[in-house]
């Protein structure tokens, strides 16, 4: 199960699912953000109210020109710490590596406080 809310911009996710999130900016005018060939977007997800301890990061190369990117999340990439029997708070932050090397928070803390990453329980490993 996924859930996106696009108003708080909290995730959703069951421990061991795979996913593919479709990301998309924009500037304070309003006008949307193209992405450019080579730039890096990252997802990073700490341990709530504790930023510095990053629990997973995934870094994606922008293939080519456009207003959206894809990251893609592994079944495998999802299972973040041990097997959990209730939901698991984390904080996450989008950010861009532009080709001027220059970092860009896309979706993070804000206003409206941290973004949250909500990771729920999964069944024990069973066979396929």
């Amino acid at each position: 199960m996924i859930k996106f809310d696009t108003f708080t911009k909290q995730i959703q996710i069951n421990r061991g699912d795979s996913t593919t999130f479709k990301i998309s900016a924009k500037d304070t005018s309003g006008t949307s953000y193209e992405f450019n060939t080579g730039e890096k977007v990252k997802l990073a997800i700490t341990e709530r109210k504790n930023e510095d301890n990053v629990v997973f990061e995934k870094t994606i190369t922008v293939a080519e020109d456009g207003y959206y990117v894809y990251i893609p999340i592994s079944s495998e990439e999802s299972k973040i710490g041990e097997i959990i029997n209730k939901p698991v708070t984390y904080w996450y932050e989008i950010s861009v590596l532009t080709l001027n090397n220059e970092i860009q928070t896309i979706i993070g803390y804000d206003d409206n406080g941290p973004k949250e990453f909500i990771l729920n329980p999964e069944a024990g490993d069973a066979q396929w």
